[in-house]
């Protein structure tokens, strides 16, 4: 059975990280509509309008965010970050 590959996501606010660890696929509230980012998702950076941040974990299990208001992502070498 092939290793499933993983995303290294980061979600940080000013005051600080919100949640920093490796994840199966992140979905998020884009500025063109919803996205979902899996491993080896092309470079992009976008702008986030309101709306649910939806991870799911490497167990299977899937977290949210809570509705967030704004914010910015970017995806470079399997690395996601998201500023709040």
């Amino acid at each position: 059975m092939a290793t499933q590959k993983l995303l290294k996501l980061t979600i940080s606010k000013v005051n600080g990280p919100v949640f920093d660890d490796e994840v199966v696929s992140v979905t998020v509230p884009g500025s063109e509509g919803e996205m979902t980012l899996l491993a080896d998702h092309a470079p992009i950076v976008s702008v986030l309008k309101t709306g649910l941040i939806t991870v799911r974990l490497v167990d299977g299990t899937k977290q949210e965010f809570g509705v967030v208001e704004s914010g910015t992502l970017e995806v470079s070498y399997n690395t996601v970050t998201i500023l709040l």
